[in-house]
């Protein structure tokens, strides 16, 4: 009886079999002409997708030139020295030495160019300046870049052409041997209301330039042309094979959706055209039309796998169902070790990520990027300061490495990695001073080290103990290693909150510091009469009090303004209006950032007519404290969260956006944004962003005929596949499911 049951199922299977067998190869002919054309569409989206990228990443760098010419305009030492006539001024040297140290701050910003170097060219004096160099222009063309010398005149003129500003110059021709390097060029007047006859010139790597863009496929036979406004060719990039590029067909070309194609036969090519947002620059990506579309012979091996796998069906299903009992077993200890391997890659991914945070967390406490409490609070508990009856200063070291001295067995030479380099200046720190180290170290072995002792005991005290275990310090790297190091002690502050002052006048004193006094305090600095002190640190930490709406602060920033101008220098009444007038262009900054509304429009006049009639420090101060109630208001916690949500809403269909971007849009560590956003809104912003794009997507279902193919794009996903099974996680049915269900026809 068992034995005729299971023929008789043997042969309903069969039969069964048969019968989707030819079903499948019925419909699978129908449907593979049908897939492939949706799927070459969604081939063009990616690779137009992927393009837009790259000339977001171009857009990126174009802002963060911007932007270091921006700092670098707001520098009065630069601006002094572009605007003395030549070099017979007695400061003249002096400032350029001072210009060129202040330089080396910007070395983290230029490594994130795709630049070789760059430098300012002072057109008054006639002179190339740099964090490395200061020559004279003829000394620097002919000694420094030994371009060619027939052609001084030329590169003279092409640099003082103001039509080449914001243009890639090809510096090919000024050198004998092959040179493939850009010269973009920005006039610094453009950055600042003071007149600066001076350019900050970056050389443009074209090997980087390239990687930028080495996304992009050009199946040897494609290129990317890109022009200007003008229609003018700005650069291109070839594959091996490329031929002449026709810029009259490129922009003669009829595109619909960026798209056109041109050519006959094997020569076809596809053309996909993007315009820059940023400066209305044109990118050509030019492809083989058959090699664009490569991935439909992955497809077309998918289908005829299919129908091998039709043929062989018959055979699975019988072992389908012997495994059906094991089936859900199988599935759940599957599941189970996907959860375990994702929570060791999250906890991985957590560990690795420590140190970072570690680092931005300190980074933000000593420069004064804390602005609330409760931030300084997050930070403080990740970092396990303690504050209790404690009091902090910071000590900013500079380290030099002896060359002519090191021991041969020394295993810290000049080549070494910083890695290894940081490792032995934490031990032998640690050997010296209590733990814990709170270590922060940058570009040109510079440390700065947060340092506390307790509350009752004197400043004296407290001073001569760093002092003391620092001419140790000294000692120990001397000895073992032959490294040199020097030092500047902030003053002590009993608020954490505050340790910005001390953190600058570490960074200050160690100029002072030199090899008969290897540790100079701040407060023992001998004042120069001649300066106002107002580095652009401080006028970018006021701009964030004030736009944070922190008034104690403001109130701390303009008390160290009065301590070292009025109270430790006799400032001429000249050096008092540059000093006020600094202040007031870093005051304007802030309030042209807020909005005008009809509830601030009076208190904005207000301060607007107080800007304008007069100029004094407590005036300034009055202004600065006016705009913290005003950014307090417009910006508090509840409010910040709710502004949030409304970019969310109205940006969710960003592929690009996640929580990295929002924090970088509202000026707030990414961490910090997390534990707000939670705290306020009760759940992740993953899931917060998740729900919005399943509710915008079942809207669109109901309420329009969209593709169902194309639904994932309008909401934000990069990955139908991804897009589906959210879908499915959150409504229970797939969106095709609930189309029918809803009865909208997408063919109406």
């Amino acid at each position: 009886m068992d034995r005729k049951q299971d023929e008789s199922f043997v042969r309903r299977l069969v039969f069964s079999y048969s019968i989707v067998l030819v079903i499948i190869l019925i419909l699978g002919v129908s449907l593979y002409n049908i897939y492939i054309r949706n799927l070459s569409f969604e081939i063009r989206n990616q690779n137009k997708l992927i393009l837009m990228n790259t000339i977001q990443d171009m857009n990126n760098n174009f802002a963060t030139m911007d932007s270091l010419a921006e700092q670098v305009a707001s520098n009065s030492n630069i601006t002094h020295l572009a605007n003395m006539p030549d070099n017979t001024h007695k400061d003249f040297y002096k400032l350029a030495l001072r210009a060129k140290e202040e330089l080396a701050n910007f070395l983290p910003t230029q490594a994130m160019l795709p630049i070789e170097t760059y430098f300012i060219y002072l057109m008054q004096p006639g002179y190339i300046l740099s964090f490395s160099q200061f020559a004279d222009i003829s000394l620097y063309y002919s000694g420094k870049q030994k371009y060619v010398r027939d052609l001084y005149d030329e590169w003279l003129t092409m640099m003082d052409n103001p039509e080449n500003y914001r243009q890639f110059i090809s510096l090919e021709p000024y050198k004998k041997n092959p040179y493939s390097k850009y010269l973009y060029m920005l006039t610094l007047g453009n950055y600042s209301l003071r007149n600066i006859p001076a350019t900050i010139c970056f050389e443009i790597d074209k090997n980087k330039l390239a990687y930028i863009f080495n996304e992009l496929q050009f199946f040897n036979t494609g290129y990317l042309c890109v022009t200007d406004m003008k229609g003018n060719i700005v650069f291109t990039l070839k594959g091996d094979q490329a031929g002449e590029i026709s810029l009259d067909t490129l922009q003669s070309l009829e595109y619909k959706d960026s798209f056109a194609r041109y050519g006959s036969g094997k020569n076809e090519m596809f053309v996909t055209k993007i315009q820059s947002d940023y400066n209305l620059w044109n990118y050509y990506l030019v492809q083989p039309y058959d090699a664009s579309l490569y991935s439909l012979e992955h497809y077309r091996n998918i289908f005829a796998g299919i129908i091998c796998l039709a043929i062989t069906m018959g055979f699975l299903w019988i072992y389908l169902l012997s495994k059906k009992n094991a089936k859900p077993v199988i599935e759940l200890g599957n599941e189970l070790q996907d959860t375990i391997t994702k929570h060791r890659t999250l906890q991985q991914i957590v560990e690795d990520q420590k140190p970072i945070l570690q680092y931005t967390y300190l980074n933000r406490i000593l420069k004064g990027m804390v602005t609330t409490p409760k931030e300084l609070d997050f930070a403080r508990s990740y970092l396990c300061i303690d504050t209790e009856n404690r009091k902090f200063a910071v000590l900013y070291m500079m380290v030099y490495i002896n060359q002519y001295e090191f021991r041969t067995d020394n295993p810290i030479v000049a080549g070494s990695s910083a890695e290894s380099f940081n490792d032995v200046m934490h031990t032998a720190f640690s050997k010296f001073f209590d733990e814990p180290i709170y270590m922060l170290s940058s570009a040109g072995r510079e440390y700065s080290v947060l340092l506390s002792s307790p509350i009752d005991e004197p400043v004296e005290i407290s001073t001569e103990k760093i002092k003391d275990a620092f001419h140790k310090l000294y000692e120990y790297l001397m000895l073992n290693y032959s490294i040199l190091i020097f030092a500047g002690l902030g003053d002590w502050n009993r608020e954490l909150m505050v340790t910005w002052k001390s953190y600058q006048q570490a960074f200050d004193a160690v100029s002072y510091a030199s090899s008969r006094q290897i540790f100079c305090e701040h407060s023992n600095i001998k004042r120069d009469d001649n300066f106002y002190y107002y580095p652009i640190e401080l006028s970018v930490q006021l701009t964030n009090f004030i736009t944070s709406g922190n008034e104690s602060q403001v109130q701390e920033f303009f008390n160290i303004i009065r301590h070292e101008n009025m109270e430790k220098r006799s400032l001429s009444i000249n050096m008092v209006q540059c000093l006020l007038s600094d202040i007031r262009n870093t005051l304007l900054k802030a309030r042209y950032t807020l909005h005008n509304d009809d509830s601030s429009s009076e208190k904005l006049q207000a301060i607007d007519r107080k800007l304008h009639e007069s100029i004094s420090l407590n005036l300034y101060e009055e202004v600065a404290m006016e705009l913290c109630k005003l950014f307090e208001s417009e910006y508090s916690v509840r409010q910040l969260i709710t502004n949030i949500k409304e970019y969310i809403q109205n940006n969710y269909s960003d592929p690009s956006l996640c929580l990295n971007k929002v924090s970088d849009e509202f000026s707030i560590s990414v961490s910090y944004l997390s534990f707000l956003f939670k705290e306020e809104t009760g759940e992740n912003f993953s899931t917060y962003l998740e729900r919005i794009r399943m509710a915008q997507a079942a809207k669109l279902i109901k309420e329009t005929n969209i593709n169902i193919c194309d639904l994932y794009q309008e909401i934000g996903y990069s990955n139908p596949n991804t897009f589906r099974r959210s879908f499915k996680k959150v409504f229970g049915v797939s969106p095709k499911t609930m189309r029918e269900i809803s009865g909208v026809s997408p063919y109406n």
